[in-house]
């Protein structure tokens, strides 16, 4: 996924506080898609990623490689996303999708969102 070019995710990008997940998720729009429900609200500035998964989903190898796939779909897409607070809640149908697949899926799903 890295190539070790010096790419990275950075702070700016993330959801950090336990405010900024409740107000999207009280206040933003949902997408649900094959592979994992989306819940976007817009911002003027550019956009923030963050990441919900459940014990559910499976064990933590598995849970921090679907993070890490989506962390990475998102960091090599930012340019095509909106300006949005954008949570990420995967389906176990998220194992077996590549980062491409996952991409597709952000983008097309946050666009949809905030068109409604």
């Amino acid at each position: 996924m890295l190539d070790g070019s010096g790419s990275r995710f950075p702070v700016t990008m993330r959801l950090k506080k336990r405010t900024d997940f409740l107000r999207v998720f009280r206040k933003g729009a949902t997408w649900s898609g094959a592979c994992f429900a989306l819940h976007v609200l817009p911002r003027a500035e550019g956009p923030r990623l963050g990441i919900v998964i459940s014990r559910k989903y499976g064990t933590a190898v598995e849970r921090n490689r679907a993070k890490r796939r989506i962390r990475e779909a998102f960091r090599a897409n930012t340019e095509r996303l909106p300006s949005a607070d954008i949570l990420v809640r995967p389906s176990p149908a998220c194992r077996e999708a590549t980062v491409d697949e996952i991409a597709r899926l952000l983008i097309e799903g946050a666009s949809r969102a905030i068109g409604r």
